[in-house]
């Protein structure tokens, strides 16, 4: 609930600084204002348009750009860009004399516990794997808990492949996916779109049926959890949450779905912070995880786990089948993801990486968990 409040609280705040902004409440006939969302033509070309006659100076920031970029004002008051974009699902923002806003002219949002963004889809032709296509879809299911070690109630997000059922006997792997710091245990299906990738995937029959739980990675014990905005670092120190993936998350997967429980059919992958918990409870544990993806997460939050598995390169490599690393050149971990990509080809760890366009945003997280879904579990058919 209490992420629920914050984005209340900031979407008002959002929409008390719009109307200062302009003096909209006291001198425009705010239903006479023109609404234009952003418009896409056939070939990629968006134009982003905010009413703001007011306004000094309007700048256009997204996850696409590194510096935000000014936009035109017109006579009537509006401001445009446009800018060409390949097919991609890009968030953005417009900044009216210094100030923050999203646009009130696009419900498509970027909700995130920390941050609200607005959002576009720029579709393919064909289209793209993160797109809504004609095949058959999987379901999402949201299960609440009790968590014995945060002490209070919350949610996770699961994925069931299309023509599951909880009492079929052909049980199935899983896949446990997470998010990043600032986002929610919905981010992989709200704005990730592991879903219809999922979906996608297994329609081409480029991947193994799977369940994907997907939870709220932002654990802490009663009384101690740090305050938004706290850096990400002190905030993984205080994280419980590994112990509430192992006491309460995987018992009740592993209780309400027809699953496999043997380590060859159990991952973990994640996106920044929860790359970094990957990371120390995947490679951390290899007893219970044979498939491991970081994206845009080094080792540097968990030293003694990596020196554990560089201590036995031969008794990892046995254990381990899959360990993906990607990041985007841009990225600010990028040096931290190389070292650990240089300590593991060193000591012989067997590994993927991948370094990529881009830095750390949504942009590359897609693309890296539409890469690695295929690679998943392709070697335990045989498994029970």
């Amino acid at each position: 609930m209490r992420e629920i409040f914050f984005m209340i609280l900031f979407a008002v705040c959002l929409a008390s600084v719009s109307s200062a902004q302009d003096e909209f409440a006291s001198q425009t006939n705010r239903s006479a204002m023109k609404k234009t969302p952003p418009s896409i033509s056939k070939d990629g070309k968006v134009t982003f348009t905010l009413a703001a006659p007011k306004a000094i100076e309007v700048l256009l920031g997204g996850d696409w750009l590194t510096e935000r970029l000014p936009m035109a004002k017109d006579d009537q008051g509006n401001w445009t860009l446009s800018v060409q974009l390949p097919p991609r699902i890009y968030s953005y923002h417009f900044v009216v004399d210094g100030v923050k806003m999203i646009d009130p002219s696009n419900t498509q949002l970027k909700l995130g516990r920390l941050d609200i963004a607005s959002s576009i889809e720029v579709p393919g032709t064909p289209p793209m794997l993160w797109e809504m296509r004609d095949v058959p879809h999987g379901d999402i299911t949201t299960i609440t808990y009790n968590s014995t070690v945060a002490g209070d109630q919350r949610r996770v997000t699961i994925y069931t492949p299309p023509g599951y059922k909880p009492d079929q006997a052909g049980k199935l792997p899983v896949l446990y996916l997470l998010h990043g710091n600032g986002e929610i245990e919905s981010s992989w299906v709200q704005y990730g779109r592991a879903n219809l990738i999922a979906d996608n995937l297994l329609a081409e029959g480029r991947m193994k049926p799977m369940i994907i739980v997907m939870p709220k990675g932002h654990t802490y014990k009663p009384g101690q959890t740090p305050a938004l905005g706290v850096p990400v670092e002190i905030a993984f120190k205080a994280s419980v949450f590994k112990d509430d993936l192992f006491e309460t998350i995987i018992p009740l997967v592993e209780k309400r779905f027809s699953v496999k429980t043997d380590q060859p059919n159990r991952a973990i992958m994640g996106l920044s912070m929860g790359g970094a918990q990957s990371f120390k409870i995947g490679l951390g544990n290899l007893d219970r995880f044979s498939h491991v993806g970081l994206f845009s997460a080094g080792g540097n939050s968990s030293p003694e786990v990596l020196a554990s598995l560089t201590a036995d390169p031969k008794a990892a490599n046995e254990k381990l089948k899959l360990l993906w690393i990607g990041c985007g050149r841009l990225d600010r971990r990028f040096a931290g993801v190389e070292k650990l990509h240089d300590e593991l080809t060193k000591a012989g760890i067997v590994h993927t990486y991948k370094p990529t366009d881009g830095a750390h945003v949504w942009l590359n997280w897609r693309d890296y968990l539409a890469e690695t879904l295929p690679l998943l579990f392709q070697q335990s058919d045989n498994l029970n």
